[in-house]
């Protein structure tokens, strides 16, 4: 399966598994940030009870090489369900698009706040502005995040 990138080049679902493997961490016993192993997925996602899918090692390997490239959804699921329940706390959300669509969940969530007229309309003025502008704009906006008044997502 491959996906074209908003550059134009294709992406396997190999490709998109690493990038899963390279951008979820674990904190080793000595506080270094690492990639789960294949071997460590595999074993979590065997044991984990909310489904009944088993992984063995050596196939997520060849999920990961490519040489083996039509899982299940079954295996999907569960191998989004793993990246997703391991991901940075506050960071998007990690479901089966990310590992079949052509957009990282990133991009979802941008796609979600540009939904609004209001941010779109800030959007398009910073795009317009110096760099030491934006820098400026930046600043104003970490002092309003600041004063503790929630973000209702809301506006037209």
């Amino acid at each position: 399966m491959l996906v074209v990138t908003g550059q134009g080049r294709e992406r396997s679902l190999a490709e998109r598994l690493n990038a899963l493997f390279a951008m979820v961490l674990r904190t080793d016993a000595r506080g270094r940030q690492r990639e789960y192993s294949t071997a460590e997925v595999a074993k979590a996602v065997t044991a984990d009870p909310s489904h009944s899918e088993t992984l063995s090692r050596s196939y997520l390997a060849m999920l990961r090489n490519g040489s083996q490239a039509n899982p299940t959804l079954s295996v999907l699921e569960s191998l989004a369900k793993f990246f997703d329940d391991h991901r940075e706390p506050g960071s998007a959300p990690i479901t089966i698009h990310a590992l079949v669509a052509e957009e990282d969940p990133e991009d979802e969530l941008l796609r979600q706040r540009l939904a609004s007229h209001q941010v779109r309309a800030i959007a398009m003025r910073a795009g317009a502005m110096t760099p030491a502008m934006r820098e400026q704009l930046l600043k104003m906006i970490e002092v309003f995040d600041g004063d503790g008044a929630p973000d209702t997502g809301t506006g037209t």
